[in-house]
């Protein structure tokens, strides 16, 4: 009973949002007379504004319900449409010819970065219905313009990686304002000089779109939870506090991540996953071993490890630990989650299977649990690569001669046997993608164990035979 109150509760918050828009739709616009003798004058336009915006919030239930389940986001998406539709209004009020000034291409933009462009061509559509359903600007070429402006915009925008991208998002948009321009003008018989300033009045717009959307978009990634490629790119900088930390602290965890990340990025791109989240994610996958880097063994070097000195349990835990540890470092600097997912996800709840042997092995009553991950298992194809990843990027460093086909099957063991654990068992993953994911990493793994030329030390170089020679 609870659950469902809380269900309902959540639907009628997102019906007021619809409400909302709604009304605003209807006070933003100078108000038009009504005929035929309507008991309520604007019942008409303030019902068809609530059935444009509650469909729009029924088509993000059933195809993008992360976001429907978003109450922040939900109020992203309000807010965007009651932001052209307040635009729209003061566009009416003083220049109702001018539709081309309204800002249809500012929250697409948004939603296109902080989400996807599908969704936000979805989005583009809903707010050209809205826009041109008011009785204000009925008679013009409202429909036109927003639909495709807005259309447009979330086409030419789906990522955003660099700040040129968001010059060419103005280029294009302006380029498709003008050619709706030049349409329109001539269906209506307008001269040259009419078309030429709304083509320039759309290439205002866009410009004015794509500076305000920039500026806004770190808010609207802090106040919706969302991960841009712009916040990953951020945070893929070395001069981070925790990857520098890393570097300095635990460089054989630090390499092992940097290697990772390359396995990774490659696999996920070539499954059409985000490849660019994979490589973020595993750069900080790790990061728990800042509290006792020395008792991992990529950085130990060659001198003895501390585990000598500790029973199996108190191994297993103090490795265990790490997942703990990591989580707690990545949301005290505020890392989104993600990025912290990949902490826990990677491992899974594989064994620790070098410790549980040594505990079997001394006799004494063991306890399985004490020797497993904590879990969960992967749940994103991001992370399911990660866990991949992590084992092959690890175990092949104990092959002495690596060849083509001893890497080709060492790494289908590895993955086998994380497949026959369940380990990849909640992962959205199909056998297709695990295979390219294997291939790929075949593929990289040949190339990283490449051969290299024996250069004289008397030129400055060494040869095979180098520490024998010295």
């Amino acid at each position: 009973m609870n659950g469902a109150r809380l269900a309902l509760r959540d639907h009628l918050a997102r019906l007021l949002l619809a409400l909302l828009v709604a009304a605003l739709g209807y006070f933003a616009f100078p108000a038009i007379p009504e005929h035929g003798g309507v008991a309520f004058p604007g019942l008409g336009t303030f019902g068809l504004n609530a059935l444009m915006a509650a469909l729009f919030g029924v088509i993000l239930f059933y195809f993008r319900p992360s976001i429907y389940r978003s109450l922040r986001g939900m109020t992203l998406f309000a807010l965007g449409f009651s932001a052209v539709l307040a635009a729209a209004g003061l566009v009416a009020r003083q220049h109702p010819m001018r539709v081309e000034l309204i800002p249809v291409a500012l929250p697409v933009f948004l939603f296109a970065v902080l989400y996807d462009g599908r969704i936000a061509a979805v989005a583009a559509m809903a707010v050209a219905a809205l826009v041109a359903s008011q009785p204000a600007l009925r008679g013009t070429d409202a429909l036109a313009f927003a639909f495709i402006g807005g259309v447009g915009a979330a086409l030419s925008l789906r990522r955003i990686r660099s700040r040129i991208q968001a010059y060419r998002f103005v280029v294009a948009v302006g380029a498709i304002y003008a050619a709706a321009a030049a349409v329109s003008g001539f269906a209506e018989q307008e001269t040259l000089r009419a078309i030429a300033l709304a083509a320039g009045l759309g290439g205002l717009n866009a410009l004015f779109s794509a500076a305000l959307a920039m500026l806004l978009l770190p808010l609207a990634e802090t106040f919706t939870g969302s991960t841009t490629d712009l916040r990953l790119l951020e945070l893929a900088d070395p001069a981070q506090p925790l990857l520098r930390r890393m570097a300095g602290e635990a460089p054989g965890t630090w390499a092992h991540s940097i290697a990772m990340a390359n396995l990774c990025e490659a696999a996920c791109d070539a499954i059409g996953a985000n490849g660019l989240l994979a490589r973020v994610g595993c750069y900080y996958h790790d990061v728990g071993k800042l509290r006792n880097p020395s008792y991992f063994v990529e950085n130990q070097g060659r001198g003895p490890s501390p585990h000598e000195q500790l029973t199996p349990a108190q191994s297993a835990e103090l490795i265990r630990r790490h997942v703990d540890d990591g989580i707690a470092l990545a949301r005290a600097h505020r890392l989104p989650e993600t990025i912290w997912r990949f902490i826990p996800e990677h491992h899974g709840t594989q064994e620790l299977s070098y410790f549980l042997r040594r505990a079997r092995a001394a006799g004494d009553g063991v306890d399985d649990g004490a020797f497993r991950y904590p879990g969960p298992l992967p749940q994103t194809a991001e992370t399911a690569v990660a866990l991949l990843a992590d084992s092959v990027e690890a175990a092949l460093r104990v092959l002495d001669e690596p060849t083509p086909q001893t890497i080709d099957d060492a790494i289908g063991h590895l993955v086998d046997s994380r497949i026959e654990a369940g380990q990849l068992r909640d992962a959205p993953l199909t056998l297709r993608q695990i295979d390219v994911v294997r291939r790929t990493f075949v593929r990289m793994h040949a190339s990283m164990h490449h051969a290299r030329l024996d250069y004289p030390s008397e030129q400055g170089g060494i040869t095979a035979d180098w520490e024998v020679a010295k």
